[in-house]
């Protein structure tokens, strides 16, 4: 029996057909849908209402890394992103290994944020710190729209001018300070002023959520820039908690007789 012979042009297709299914045994499967749901409830903004632990809790970062997580505070679990931040994938880990969901804000939520944060001022300043910290001050600044830089002086004369202005109006900052535990003693003096520092970011936003502190006194040697528009970004985006009972202002006492306040008491038994 003789063995069939093949024409070039039969050899030339049965070697396309071989490589043909060669490409397609090596092809990789098509992209499982099982990611979808990840990334869609990212840009669901009504997932934030589902979300048992209440108002979420903003990034203002266009682009949204594992450290950009840093600064969270413990107990999130919604994080409201800007509606064109750029999530990179050590972000969507970090924000999956600590059980929080990544929700897209609204297209004009941003400016409507910023129109909101500008009714509480924002003061940031720099005093007695060794090396050049301008850029540092200036990142804060560019971090929260509506904030403002007061005049770098000597250490008494910038918490002195900080003290003012947080004290009004609900006005809150950030003092960058080469000797932040004197800074914070000075500001202390100042009535209505609640001044707190620490050395890293998690116990220095704790302190602050403890003492409703309305100043936080750093040394820029102990935070990086990032770190620093972080933890200014949550200072203003917080909301004011209760003042601890010992820190609230006594109340006024009354006159002996148990009348009113002695200014404004008639009686004649006591001297005033």
């Amino acid at each position: 029996m003789s063995s069939p012979t093949f024409t070039p042009d039969q050899i030339a297709g049965i070697v396309r057909e071989v490589l043909r299914r060669i490409r397609a045994d090596l092809l990789p499967p098509a992209a499982s849908p099982s990611v979808a749901p990840v990334a869609q409830a990212s840009k669901t903004p009504a997932a934030a209402a589902a979300n048992p632990a209440g108002t979420p809790f903003q990034l203002a970062e266009k682009l949204v890394t594992a450290s950009s997580l840093a600064a969270i505070p413990a107990g999130s679990r919604t994080l409201l992103v800007r509606h064109d931040a750029l999530i990179t994938p050590s972000g969507r880990d970090a924000a999956r290994a600590a059980g929080c969901t990544l929700v897209r804000a609204p297209k004009g939520a941003a400016a409507a944020s910023g129109a909101a944060a500008a009714v509480r001022p924002f003061f940031v300043a720099a005093a007695e710190c060794p090396g050049d910290v301008a850029g540092r001050t200036a990142g804060l600044v560019r971090a929260l729209p509506g904030a403002q830089q007061l005049p770098a002086t000597g250490l008494a004369d910038v918490v002195s001018s900080l003290a003012l202005h947080v004290s009004r109006d609900g006005g809150r900052g950030i003092l960058l300070a080469g000797r932040p535990h004197v800074a914070t003693a000075l500001a202390n003096r100042s009535p209505g002023v609640r001044a707190v520092t620490a050395r890293d970011t998690t116990t220095l936003l704790a302190a602050a959520q403890e003492c409703a502190a309305n100043l936080l006194v750093l040394s820029p040697r102990d935070f990086s820039p990032s770190s620093l528009e972080r933890i200014g970004v949550t200072l203003a985006g917080r909301e004011p908690g209760p003042l601890p009972a010992e820190l609230s202002p006594p109340a006024a006492a009354g006159c002996p007789c148990g009348g009113p306040k002695p200014e404004a008491c008639s009686c004649t038994t006591h001297q005033h």
